[in-house]
Formats: C-alpha cells, structure tokens, sequence
C-alpha cells in the first residue's frame, strides 16, 4: 500500500521520500498529558434505598414524631390540639352542641376553617423564596456548579451577512455567561466561545441547528444590478456552520464576548494573536467538512 501510495504521488508530481525501515509492526503509544484541572473527590454517596423501605422509615419517623408528641401533652408541656371542625363533621365531632345552637357553631367552624387556611398560606410564603434567591437557584440550574472545567468551542461560519443571525450569536452568547468573540472576515467568520458545559451544549444547538444559515442578507433596494447579484450569491457556495474543534483549556483567553468587524484576514489574527490563541484561526482556515466527525446534540 504504501508503494502503491508513492506511485500516486509520484504520478500527480508531487516526490514524498517514504523510509521504510520505519515502518514496523509495533504500536507507539502517546505520551498520557495530565489534565488541566483536578475534579473534586466526590463525595460518599448514601445508601441506595428501595421504595417500600423509604415508605416504611417515613412510617416509622411519623409515629417517633407523633409518640413524642403525646408524651409533651400528658405531661402538661403542651396544649392538646383542638379538634379539626369542619362543615362536612359538624354534628358528628360536636354531637349534641351542635343541635342546641348550630347557628353559632357553623360561625364557629368557619372562623376556625379560615385560620388553619390562613396558618397554611403563611407556612408557604415563609418556605417560598426571595427574588435573590430564586435567580440563584435558576443560576445554579443552568450552569454547572463545580467551575472546574472551561471549555472552549471554535466555529466556522462561512458567511455572517444575515443581521438577525448575527444578533443570535451575539445575545446567546451573552445569556448563558459565555466568553469569546465574534470576527466577521472577507473570507469567513469565526466564533470562539468559552464557558461551562450546560451553556456549551445550548449554544452548540443553537449554531448547529437552531440556526438557519440559508437565510439571505436583508435587500436594500430592486433593479437589475441587484437581480444580478442575487443570481451570483445563488451560484455561489451554500453558507453553513461547523465545529472546528470543542476542549478543555486551563484560563479563559477573552473577559467578555464582542464581535469584531474585521477588513482584513490580518485584522482578525491580531485580534487573536493578542490573546495568544492564533491556532484558532488556523484551524479554522485548514478546516475541511468532509473529514470532520460528526457532532452529537
């Protein structure tokens, strides 16, 4: 195979010196790289609990509770509790003070109805939590806790001349508390985002299907130069979006997100040589779709 490789090669005028005496039947093995960051050591895990075990230690607590309770009022140490009058038990719970003066105990049960109504919205609102709190708990729902990993995605759109899918990069990006930028070239666009991993797996579905890449740019005006261009842009190659390369780096290049217009492709490797992450436009430049493995969503 490889002789036969080397004729080809050899046949379209381009000479590869192969050796070999290299070529054996041993594996060489990468050098394993530690990772970037250390996760936390979990923590121990309880002991996992069938349903008819968790019911009967809920049994089991509910009358240890209940016992105790007992004990407190036969000892005095607290009021016995009155008995729960309702319009449904009227004359069954009260019996015969109930036909000496129903008109007088009704009014009695629906006051005493109203305040265990009113002990009940007031337990709620004291368990109900505060605007603060609530943001917080939407935060941690939607972004990961541990902070551990940052991870970084590249992406390759091959034109961003829609203003509307321009805007959704931009807000998404935004939204779910990601870094990076945005660098609209001649030649092609790219985005670099960085984040945790919940935010990346919501902007990967945005970019790679959300998204409809086929959406023309906004017209300005109608004549014949502009039918002329419109057939120009139709025989032109289709405008897509792909992942270029997805992974874990130690710190985050970028402080916030912005979208640069760039002139020039030289303009957009400054932007990133600033930064020290060049390699992205690298990579993106020498990207090629048909060798590219497929995303999973």
């Amino acid at each position: 195979e490889g002789q036969q490789q080397q004729q080809n090669q050899q046949s379209e005028g381009v000479h590869v010196a192969i050796k070999e005496q290299k070529i054996t039947h041993f594996v060489e093995h990468p050098v394993p790289i530690e990772p970037p960051a250390e996760l936390p050591v979990p923590p121990p895990q309880p002991l996992k609990l069938t349903k008819r075990e968790l019911k009967k230690l809920r049994t089991q607590r509910r009358q240890a509770r209940e016992a105790e309770k007992q004990d407190l009022i036969r000892q005095g140490l607290l009021e016995p509790a009155k008995p729960k009058v309702k319009l449904s038990n009227l004359y069954r719970v009260l019996g015969e003070q109930a036909v000496a003066d129903p008109t007088f105990l009704e009014m009695e049960t629906k006051k005493q109805m109203a305040e265990r109504q009113a002990a009940h919205d007031d337990r709620n609102m004291a368990r109900m939590l505060t605007p603060a709190e609530r943001k917080a708990k939407k935060e941690r729902k939607m972004f990961d806790d541990n902070g551990v990993d940052l991870i970084t995605a590249v992406y390759r759109v091959e034109r961003m001349d829609n203003p509307q899918n321009r805007y959704k990069v931009d807000i998404n990006a935004r939204e779910n508390h990601m870094t990076g930028v945005l660098l609209i070239t001649p030649e092609f666009s790219l985005v670099v985002v960085e984040g945790c991993g919940k935010a990346h797996k919501r902007y990967a579905k945005l970019m790679l299907r959300r998204i409809d890449w086929s959406l023309p740019p906004p017209k300005q005006g109608k004549g014949a130069d502009d039918d002329e261009e419109e057939e120009d842009e139709e025989e032109g190659p289709t405008n897509a979006c792909n992942l270029v390369w997805e992974g874990i780096v130690k710190k985050p290049a970028f402080q916030g997100f912005k979208v640069e217009q760039c002139s020039s492709v030289e303009h957009a490797q400054q932007v990133l040589t600033l930064r020290n992450v060049s390699h992205y436009w690298d990579a993106a430049r020498n990207f090629n779709p048909a060798e590219a493995r497929p995303v999973e969503l």
